[in-house]
């Protein structure tokens, strides 16, 4: 998301273009190509649940009323006196879980969406956000009952049986996020590979011309010993990888 939104072309005042995650999608399929993450539900339910992850957090820093809440940038996470928190609880319970958790992607998180909370029709509360996010689950669970309904008409479904439908798409749903999480995961252990890979070739290329400076050094002088045939003199060349100063 971060390096999608430096790279601007898919910004927009409430954070990205509707096309965005058909993009990250393409950029995760270059870097983890056996994934198989879709735009939806993979992504989508990962960002939702960050980006209100994000304005509980955000609220707290910033929010109008709020007072007495700071941001400790070395543990990443929000920091206040007990009585602070303890009132502000009161009214936010969906605030609780920072209490002592950190929060590592809310600088990067801001710096995409925090014009999008802070002015027009985005300017929501966490309150609106949240009860954005469950209207949308509400309707995604009234579209699964349309569809079983049409297939009721058909067939009786047992009691069993929707226990196990209701299972199996709260595992869906869990193997999802789960999925999400991993890649992100993936993705910064492939960074830091790919930093130590690079390393290794830079590492690499100077000893090779470390090698190579030392035969355009040592031949001339080589051809000065009386005796030595042409062979010998590149047999002694030859030690100098395995003794290169």
């Amino acid at each position: 998301m971060v390096n999608l939104h430096n790279a601007g072309t898919f910004n927009a005042d409430t954070g990205f273009k509707a096309s965005y995650l058909n993009e990250l999608e393409k950029m995760l399929e270059k870097v983890l190509p056996n994934a198989m993450l879709k735009a939806k539900p993979n992504l989508e339910s990962r960002i939702r649940t960050l980006k209100r992850d994000w304005s509980i957090v955000y609220d707290m820093l910033s929010g109008k009323n709020n007072s007495g809440f700071g941001w400790d940038e070395h543990r990443q996470l929000v920091v206040a006196e007990d009585a602070v928190w303890n009132s502000y609880i009161n009214s936010h319970k969906e605030a609780t879980q920072f209490r002592h958790r950190n929060f590592p992607y809310y600088d990067q998180l801001t710096a995409i969406y925090a014009k999008d909370r802070a002015t027009g029709k985005d300017a929501q509360t966490v309150a609106d956000i949240i009860e954005e996010i469950n209207a949308e689950d509400v309707a995604a669970t009234n579209t699964h009952e349309e569809r079983n309904d049409f297939h009721g008409s058909k067939a009786d479904v047992s009691l069993d049986d929707m226990d196990l439908l209701a299972t199996q798409s709260d595992f869906s749903t869990s193997f999802n996020d789960a999925a999400a999480l991993l890649a992100e995961n993936i993705w910064t252990v492939g960074l830091e590979i790919s930093k130590s890979l690079a390393s290794e070739v830079v590492i690499q290329q100077k000893s090779e011309m470390t090698i190579q400076e030392s035969v355009l050094k040592l031949y001339p002088t080589l051809c000065e010993v009386e005796g030595l045939t042409e062979d010998e003199r590149y047999r002694a060349l030859s030690k100098i990888p395995d003794h290169p100063t």
